[in-house]
């Protein structure tokens, strides 16, 4: 547990160093968004394609991890949506605040494990990692998306905006390049290979200092409920769940460390923008995302010491 910790400190000090940095240097939002879109749209692709088109696919169990990483995610979803009528009435904006509740749940945060896998999983563990973010990302906006529509205050759901958006979306435009480079068994050319480890070595570190640009403290006092549900859900339930279904599919124990970290991340920051957009209770996911992010530097190795997953 405590080498987890330690493996996670730099990690969270960068997020950290990105709230500092919001506080004292960088107060403007829109000072920090080209940089958000830099380690988004270009820097983070780079470290996708790379990783990707070195890995070896073939001796990977990508459809058991898929199963297990999305089926933990559509339990808990089905759980929420049951419990909905009961949580509204226990959250101030009712159900904006359950739309809020219900992201914090179900949405990750994957810059994190990006960067503590080549210190904690095995070689192939950034390849896993990669893929499973692909497939997570659809199935989470897609039901965010849903959810916001049918509870939020406003915004409506358009589909085809949404279908658009996850066809263009750089991460899975990223995944399908570095899986086409791989299979085709084409060289990459050093140049191209050497430019692209260079972006991305600098994606990540950026990603955790816009991922800590938002967060919100004076949020934290208000909305209790609400943060105690989202916060069990995401870094307890969720996990747990993970780690059963893995269990009961076979999979190996890097494998089932990579489940356990991957649903043990604090939720997204893109969460805070849906909720604005589309009519959810803005101030509570803010409050969720700070939450998320606090405690779970103290969350990843406990639930991975639980599961008996030291790595």
């Amino acid at each position: 547990m405590l080498q987890t910790f330690l493996a996670l400190v730099p990690i969270f000090l960068l997020i950290a160093a990105g709230w500092a940095m919001r506080a004292i240097l960088i107060r403007d939002d829109a000072m920090w968004r080209p940089i958000e879109r830099l380690a988004y749209y270009l820097l983070i692709p780079a470290l996708v394609i790379h990783d990707l088109s070195v890995a070896d696919l073939g001796s990977l169990p990508f459809w058991r991890m898929v199963v297990a990483l999305l089926g933990a995610i559509l339990i808990v979803a089905g759980v929420l949506v049951i419990l909905r009528p009961a949580l509204s009435r226990i959250l101030v904006e009712g159900n904006a605040g359950f739309t809020s509740v219900f992201q914090g749940s179900v949405r990750a945060n994957f810059f994190i494990i990006l960067a503590a896998a080549p210190t904690l999983l095995p070689a192939y563990g950034a390849a896993l990692v990669i893929v499973a973010v692909a497939f997570f990302t659809v199935t989470v906006n897609l039901l965010s998306v849903l959810v916001l529509a049918r509870w939020g205050g406003s915004g409506e759901a358009n589909l085809v905006s949404l279908v658009k958006r996850l066809l263009t979306n750089p991460f899975i435009a990223a995944t399908a390049l570095g899986i086409a480079l791989n299979l085709s068994r084409l060289p990459v050319p050093v140049v191209i290979d050497t430019t692209l480890v260079l972006m991305a070595g600098a994606g990540v570190p950026l990603a955790l200092l816009t991922a800590g640009s938002g967060l919100r403290l004076a949020s934290l006092g208000t909305h209790l409920p609400g943060l105690f549900i989202a916060s069990f859900a995401r870094l307890v339930a969720t996990p747990a769940i993970a780690f059963g279904l893995g269990s009961l599919l076979g999979l190996d124990a890097a494998v089932l460390a990579m489940l356990v970290m991957f649903h043990s991340q604090p939720t997204s920051t893109s969460s805070y923008v849906l909720a604005r957009q589309m009519g959810g209770d803005h101030e509570l996911m803010a409050a969720i995302l700070t939450t998320h992010t606090l405690v779970a530097i103290v969350t990843i190795p406990l639930m991975l010491a639980l599961f008996g997953l030291e790595l």
